[in-house]
């Protein structure tokens, strides 16, 4: 099979999506996308994180990084970094920039956890995400499912 989409960013999107949808968020959509401005770009649509303990929107924020390492893609960088600028400023509006690097260490090997008990549901979003570029929530839901 011929790879449609970035393995890399459809991996780190992965992430984000299966630890959302462990913590009881709602999962709309997963995509990856090229733009003319800006490249490659991911997004993971989910609704209601507001309502989740700080150590759970960081674990969130990370899960994307995480996925990389734990599946062994390449680094999507500019996903990663943009993941580390969210979790900065939400520890800086809760005061506590100085616990970062503890918190996003933390935050990573929660992820971790995660993706290893939905091992074969995230790679099958994977699958999908390099062959497609896009899951929408009842797509999202049947690979989730345990079958």
């Amino acid at each position: 099979m011929t790879e449609q989409y970035p393995q890399r960013l459809c991996c780190h999107e992965a992430g984000h999506a299966v630890v959302a949808f462990s913590l009881g968020v709602r999962v709309v959509a997963v995509s990856v996308f090229f733009t003319e401005k800006e490249g490659w770009k991911g997004d993971t649509k989910t609704e209601g994180t507001d309502h989740l303990p700080w150590k759970d929107q960081i674990m969130l924020r990370i899960a994307g990084t995480a996925a990389e390492e734990f599946f062994n893609c390449p680094e999507d960088l500019w996903a990663s970094l943009r993941d580390l600028g969210e979790i900065a400023s939400l520890l800086d509006r809760m005061g506590m920039s100085e616990e970062r690097e503890a918190r996003i260490v933390e935050g990573k090997a929660r992820a971790r956890i995660i993706l290893e008990e939905h091992r074969e549901q995230a790679l099958r979003l994977v699958a999908c995400l390099v062959e497609h570029g896009h899951v929408n929530e009842p797509e999202f839901l049947r690979l989730m499912s345990d079958d």
